[in-house]
């Protein structure tokens, strides 16, 4: 399955070789202990971080290792020029004008319409246009493509289309590289709802060139909603970037499914060096995910054949890829996770931000996360013994195949481990949450605090109320029993927190009927939290520790005591992967109807709508519970 590495990335890792290889000067050991505390997003490496870069060192001799072939699609985000008689100017056109002066760029925003999402298609009402996409740089081109749709409305079969491919490094000389067209057999047609849609791609095999010309003729109009490149620009984006990368390589290239795992070829390559390349060709995939999963921009589980220690965050076999696809800044998850560690929440697991490649193709920034379970850097139980990890659902079988309905509360929480537990384990926690939640109900704290861990719980709502989590008491709430006593935690999936989901569907959520304020409102005391705030003094234990954490929930989103913000610490590290992140996809476009309205299309509204949320919530929540400025 391994393919020849080309000649850029053999280059970018010689340049890695060399920088480890001067890895004794206390200078650089500094600033590379500096990059991997921001690559982690505030969280501690683990113990095995340090071995690793030892790893690196010593491998650093050896011969660069073989990667998989990336496509990059270096046409995303490029101007381009038509030339065509007639434009369409409507929502379904490319233009705004009927002069064709002033484009909207739909051929090369990312933007595919294999749904046939007809807002997304550039139309001409011509039988031939001729398109000049300037890639900016010389570029190795492997292939280009383009999206063909057709058959209704008078627009014209893809299978009566076809494509001719020429490419110029000067924009002068163009030498034709091939036509495509179901007609000549090279090309599919498939029926997408009454819609005809194709794919019409040509393999290119690393021409060099930074021009590329497609002329498309048919009988009558024509839609096309995206003409890809994939290859590399010789100024690769692919060389300046040292974040981390993930390769999966799917048996014969097919695609991810949802239902079951597929065999892959997983490779995680550090460009520092500073980790060692994992390379597993024995490894597993599948789409991960409620809501998520049924996105674009897909989020991933992966296992490794054997347990790995992937960019020092700990041994495990199994890893989550969060897409985010939901959150235009692609930091909630990120903020969240890192203010739980900092505030000292027990098993918060560790990520890093990372780039994805499926199938060699470049998918966007990922965040690698550690898999929420138990054992080594995951919740540390002992299930053998009545210790659980727990999941709220709404609805048995939700996400977990067995379950468990408390006695009193009718609370029914998932079995994330053990994942099938023992008629003795039932027993168990019939008698325990008997007894725990005659606890809660009484109020007596002392009697409370024979079953719960109320720091634990303190401290997750407060993490979840400030972001105002979004799935609490619906999903994504966890608990686990340890000694005996039940805990809250790990907080997970915050990328519809913050304000970030849609008022439409979150009415209560955004104060529809009311404020229209989406930070005002109590919002996290579902479960036992309204039951357990009734006892005095666990409520004053939540307004007393929201009012100590001051200083670690305003460093959040703004410069204090303890130094830059989270989001500009985060930025600083990572805005240029993001920005290359959405080359492919956009921060205008709305992909479900669970997130907002974009606010004005642009990445910094997304930050400066989130920033004053956060300021804006914390206001809130310290007038609730009396906290003086």
């Amino acid at each position: 399955m391994k393919r020849k590495i080309t000649i850029l990335i053999l280059f970018c890792m010689l340049i890695s070789v060399i920088v480890c290889s001067c890895s004794g000067s206390p200078a650089l050991e500094a600033e590379s202990a500096d990059s991997a505390s921001a690559a982690s997003s505030g969280a501690e490496l683990s113990e095995d971080a340090s071995s690793q870069a030892e790893e690196s060192s010593e491998e650093a001799s050896e011969d660069p290792p073989e990667l998989p072939r990336i496509y990059y699609n270096i046409a995303a985000g490029k101007k381009y020029t038509v030339s065509a008689a007639a434009y369409r100017t409507d929502s379904f056109g490319d233009f705004n004008d009927a002069e064709g002066k002033s484009p909207r760029y739909k051929l090369t925003d990312g933007g595919t319409a294999s749904n046939g999402a007809s807002e997304l298609i550039g139309g001409y009402s011509v039988e031939k246009i001729t398109i000049v996409i300037d890639l900016e740089n010389i570029c190795n081109i492997d292939k280009i493509d383009a999206d063909i749709h057709g058959g209704q409305w008078g627009i014209s079969d893809p299978d009566k289309i076809k494509m001719t491919v020429y490419t110029s490094t000067d924009n002068s000389k163009f030498t034709e590289r091939g036509t495509i067209s179901p007609s000549l057999g090279n090309a599919a047609v498939t029926d997408n709802g009454g819609w005809k849609y194709s794919l019409f791609a040509l393999e290119l095999n690393g021409a060099r060139a930074r021009y590329i010309r497609i002329d498309l003729t048919s009988p009558d109009h024509i839609w096309c909603s995206e003409i890809r490149a994939f290859g590399n620009s010789e100024n690769s984006e692919i060389a300046k970037s040292d974040i981390g990368k993930i390769f999966i390589e799917t048996e014969n290239g097919d695609r991810v499914h949802r239902s079951a795992y597929h065999s892959c070829r997983i490779v995680a390559y550090d460009p520092t060096g500073r980790y060692r390349l994992i390379d597993d060709s024995n490894g597993q995939v599948k789409i991960r995910g409620n809501s998520t999963s049924s996105g674009a921009k897909q989020p991933y589980n992966i296992k490794f054949e054997t347990k790995q220690n992937v960019f020092g965050l700990g041994n495990s076999k199994k890893w989550y890829l969060l897409a985010n696809m939901y959150d235009k800044t692609q930091l909630r998850n990120a903020l969240a996770y890192t203010l739980a560690q900092e505030i000292g929440m027990d098993y918060v697991q560790n990520s890093v931000f990372v780039e994805l490649y499926l199938n060699g193709e470049y998918r966007g920034l990922y965040q690698l996360c550690e898999s929420i379970g138990t054992g080594g850097s995951r919740v540390d139980l002992d299930v053998e013994n009545n210790e659980f990890l727990f999941e709220y659902e709404p609805w048995p079988q939700y996400s977990n195949p067995e379950w468990f309905v408390t006695p009193r509360y009718n609370i029914i929480l998932g079995f994330n481990d053990p994942e099938y537990p023992t008629a003795e384990q039932r027993a168990y926690l019939d008698e325990f949450f008997t007894n725990a939640e005659k606890a809660i109900a009484s109020s007596d704290y002392d009697e409370i605090c024979k079953y719960i861990d109320v720091g634990s719980f303190v401290d997750a709502f407060i993490v979840q109320e400030f972001f105002k989590q979004v799935d609490y008491a619906t999903s994504s709430t966890r608990f686990y029993i340890k000694d005996g006593l039940l805990y809250e935690g790990p907080v997970w999936d915050f990328d519809l927190s913050s304000g970030n989901c849609s008022s439409s569907y979150y009415t209560s959520y955004n104060n529809v009927n009311t404020t229209g304020l989406s930070w005002q409102g109590d919002y996290c005391y579902g479960i036992w939290n309204g039951r357990l705030f009734r006892c005095e003094k666990i409520y004053e234990m939540v307004k007393e520790r929201y009012k100590e954490l001051q200083p670690l929930l305003i460093n959040v989103y703004k410069d204090n005591e303890i130094g830059k913000n989270l989001i500009d610490s985060m930025l600083d590290t990572y805005r240029a992967d993001i920005d290359r992140n959405y080359t492919l996809w956009s921060t205008s476009e709305v992909y479900s109807v669970l997130e907002k309205i974009p606010e004005n299309g642009t990445y910094d509204a997304e930050i400066a709508y989130l920033r004053d949320w956060l300021e804006k919530r914390n206001a809130w929540m310290c007038e609730r519970y009396g906290i003086n400025g």
